[in-house]
């Protein structure tokens, strides 16, 4: 079984969820950690985030394994977007490849496994540039695997999740007029209806900045190459972040807040060929994209209103 790789473990103002990703990493002891904060935002309107992001940082002083430990603080707030982005570059700079966590995203002990013979396994295959840990907890994935302990599609999830400098590189905070090419949003098993509302969503946010954000940009690094993403048969991640102090994930009700966890057995079945998995595709944009019924009835609704004004 293979070492942990270095880890990445980027925090803000949440401690308490921090320490329980940490605690996970603990029990892997990787032998070089990573770990990047974002500065606290303008105190006027977020009172708290000095003291938690101070307590965030102290984190540090718990780490009890034998490891090299890299901090990256920032004083000042860099956002959503290039907070995240560029600890994951400066992460990169440093390691050739490695898996990255958010203070949210807790790991099942398989996850780091699964990822440390992945990042090994395909180190030099350029067309793999990701490794999931989550899916949702979607039971559909199993079989989307065939058998095998993870399969292959193109959506490129990030709560919890491994990669390699080389396939980082392609990474652009900023995006061109290569946005508006619908062509790099074809993915096998998804409706264009689906693909042309996954193009404006992406051209929408990124262009019009109606949020920041990185992971995008990076789904669409991705998608724009063709490259492969490995999705693990269970779940290996749940994202215990939802809530008011979300900035993204606010609904604590969501379908997959919290989803649970199993194990994944070892050793691991890998698939006999690289195989783009038109399943799992659906499975992702199910839960990243909208349902594929759900979003044709509300363009049939509207077009329906449309007619009557």
């Amino acid at each position: 079984m293979n070492s942990c790789p270095p880890v990445l473990l980027i925090i803000f103002n949440r401690p308490k969820l921090a320490a329980l990703v940490l605690d996970a990493i603990r029990r892997q002891k990787p032998k070089r950690l990573y770990i990047a904060s974002d500065g606290p935002r303008c105190l006027e309107d977020y009172p708290n985030d000095l003291n938690r992001c101070q307590e965030c940082r102290k984190l540090v002083q718990t780490v009890d394994w034998p490891c090299e430990i890299f901090t990256r603080y920032n004083e000042d707030n860099m956002g959503c977007g290039k907070g995240p982005s560029s600890a994951i570059t400066w992460f990169f700079e440093k390691e050739s490849s490695g898996i990255i966590l958010e203070d949210d995203c807790l790991p099942d002990d398989d996850f780091f496994n699964f990822c440390a013979e992945l990042l090994v396994r395909y180190s030099d295959v350029d067309e793999i540039m990701h490794i999931c840990g989550n899916n949702f907890g979607d039971p559909k994935a199993r079989n989307a695997c065939n058998g095998f302990s993870y399969g292959y599609g193109r959506y490129a999830q990030v709560w919890g999740w491994a990669s390699w400098a080389r396939a980082w590189s392609h990474f652009k905070h900023d995006l061109g007029a290569d946005v508006e090419d619908a062509h790099h949003f074809k993915v096998r098993g998804v409706e264009r209806l689906r693909q042309g509302i996954h193009q404006e969503r992406v051209r929408s946010t990124l262009v019009e900045r109606k949020q920041d954000v990185w992971d995008y940009q990076w789904q669409f690094a991705v998608l724009k190459r063709a490259g492969l993403v490995a999705c693990p048969s269970v779940n290996l991640i749940s994202n215990l972040g939802f809530g008011e102090d979300a900035t993204h994930t606010r609904n604590w009700n969501s379908p997959v807040a919290r989803a649970s966890m199993e194990s994944l057995s070892m050793p691991l079945k890998h698939p006999t060929k690289l195989y783009e998995s038109p399943l799992l595709n659906q499975i992702y944009a199910n839960h990243m994209l909208g349902r594929y019924w759900k979003l044709r009835r509300k363009l049939i609704k509207s077009w329906i209103r449309s007619l009557y004004n």
